[in-house]
């Protein structure tokens, strides 16, 4: 046999058709299963509906939400890591699916920095007024003395009559 005998075109044909199918058959053989609930709600939980106020995927009724998911799931199968689907929720619907403000810029400020100082100070001036109001003397209840011969004399009698039925009571 003969390499010009061997090398008709034939062959040649299914030899590529065979090679193409070869290259193909360990991608197919290694293809992933469909992903489980589980997994597609371990990235839901870090994502949140932009429609709806603080409901995360995971959780949300919404149609929309279920396509979301869907797409989750779609995105697994495909093999793409979660942090990658999680930017590209962010890059379709905005930062408000990740539930917490992006830690950078302006958001830094407000949504992390700022919270957490007036949350401290309020915390220290909680605690100095209730410091403040433990150490307060009581105050010292002051008895007026009597200060003309009436006030004197009318005391003397209203003394003199409570002794009175205190000995009637004995």
């Amino acid at each position: 046999m003969t390499l010009k005998s061997f090398l008709s075109p034939t062959r040649i044909i299914l030899l590529v058709i065979l090679s193409t199918a070869l290259l193909a058959l360990p991608g197919y053989l290694h293809a992933q299963e469909p992903p489980t609930l589980e997994q597609i709600n371990a990235v839901a939980k870090e994502l949140y509906c932009p429609l709806c106020n603080g409901v995360r995927l995971d959780t949300c009724e919404l149609q929309a939400c279920e396509q979301m998911r869907q797409v989750i799931g779609e995105k697994l199968t495909e093999g793409v890591p979660k942090q990658q689907i999680k930017d590209e929720f962010v890059a379709q619907y905005g930062p408000v699916v990740l539930g917490e403000p992006p830690r950078e810029g302006l958001n830094l400020l407000g949504g992390w920095v700022l919270p957490i100082a007036l949350f401290l100070v309020a915390a220290a001036a909680v605690t100095l007024m209730v410091l403040r109001w433990s150490r307060r003397p009581e105050p010292a209840v002051a008895v007026a003395a009597p200060t003309t011969q009436a006030e004197k004399v009318a005391g003397d009698e209203y003394l003199a009559r409570v002794e009175a039925d205190l000995a009637d009571l004995e």
